[in-house]
């Protein structure tokens, strides 16, 4: 990252040219490996044959109607932190961001990139972190509430596919366990206050946070995460019907991407399981987040390969996988791509 105006940092372009590189080459190795694993000629020939052509329009529909709401969640928080922005910024906003995220390691630097735009956009710093801030607490209580409701009372949908079991509920365990936290967190300040003070009060503690500069650093951050986390949470407090409408675009918004899988698994004249299609990406889309890979390469495709084996065909999941990461992966990396670098480069010449 590299200093601009305002004290607004944004990623530079040699970063993001080695976290493409690494995030496509990986994807593509992967997704080939699992064609390769998988392909039966018979199978492959029949499901090419079947093919519905409107159904390659149907899933670019949805991709827009994806964008549209995302772009439109952005334009909603804006506006309730006082800024003024169009819904195509919204939407390029969202790409760009989207992009960033794909190329960097654990997803880390879509936000900081979205703080930037917004801040050219004429918000200030902090204004602009409520924004993003907010999009990843709206983003938590989707997955933290629905996931574990889906485990009560849906456990007949949920399979972990050829992943083994320990492996899969730790994982998902993970998950939930992270969502908790962030959603007390959010809701009940008192407990994390108490927390540290009672964590603090052990010698050890502190001690350690003492002598070791960084876990301070590490700590100091955390603390003003929480603290954005909260005053997020009190501004948009006061915009009830507003923030019930953003956390409205965010259900919209992951149910029209969920969506794809099944829509694609119909394309290719197989059973689409909705439902189950629906449950199980809540489970997928709770975790592959943390994973370390620009874009989770690699692990996106191998995880989505494993898991929904457990209703897709076996000689097709690789034909599967590979039309589903490119529409909800290399579409928005080519799309989201094109505004990201222009920004770059147009804040590179500034700077020159």
């Amino acid at each position: 990252m590299s200093n601009n105006s305002g004290g607004v940092s944004v990623i530079d372009k040699n970063t993001i040219k080695k976290g493409l590189k690494y995030a496509v080459v990986i994807s593509l190795v992967i997704s080939a490996l699992i064609v390769l694993l998988t392909f039966d000629k018979a199978s492959f020939e029949r499901a090419l044959a079947s093919i519905n052509p409107q159904f390659m329009g149907v899933l670019l529909f949805l991709l827009l109607i994806n964008w549209l709401v995302a772009g439109l969640r952005i334009k909603i928080l804006v506006t309730t932190v006082g800024g003024n922005i169009t819904l195509l910024d919204g939407i390029i906003i969202y790409l760009s961001g989207a992009f960033v995220s794909n190329v960097t390691p654990f997803a880390t630097g879509g936000g900081p990139f979205q703080v930037y735009f917004l801040h050219k956009k004429g918000l200030n710093v902090g204004k602009a972190s409520i924004v993003v801030v907010t999009q990843f607490i709206l983003r938590i209580f989707f997955f933290g509430i629905l996931t574990p409701l889906f485990l009560i009372f849906f456990r007949w949908a949920i399979s972990p596919g050829i992943i083994p079991d320990y492996l899969f509920y730790t994982a998902f365990g993970f998950g939930i366990l992270f969502s908790t936290i962030i959603i007390i967190f959010s809701l009940v300040p008192g407990v994390t206050d108490t927390l540290l003070n009672y964590l603090f009060s052990i010698d050890k503690v502190k001690m350690f946070f003492k002598n070791n500069q960084r876990a301070k650093r590490l700590l100091v951050k955390a603390r003003q995460e929480l603290y954005d986390f909260r005053r997020s949470l009190s501004l948009l407090a006061k915009y009830k019907g507003r923030l019930l409408l953003a956390g409205l675009c965010t259900a919209l918004y992951w149910s029209t991407l969920f969506m794809i899988m099944p829509i694609i698994l119909g394309g290719l004249n197989l059973e689409p399981h909705f439902f189950r299609s629906y449950i199980m990406q809540t489970i997928y889309y709770l975790v592959i987040p943390y994973m370390p890979t620009p874009g989770a390469s690699g692990i996106a495709e191998i995880g989505f390969a494993s898991l929904f084996v457990s209703f897709i065909p076996g000689d097709l999941i690789g034909l599967v996988t590979c039309i589903w990461r490119f529409i909800t992966f290399y579409v928005v990396l080519t799309v989201g791509g094109i505004f990201a670098l222009r920004e770059i480069t147009r804040s590179r010449g500034q700077e020159s």
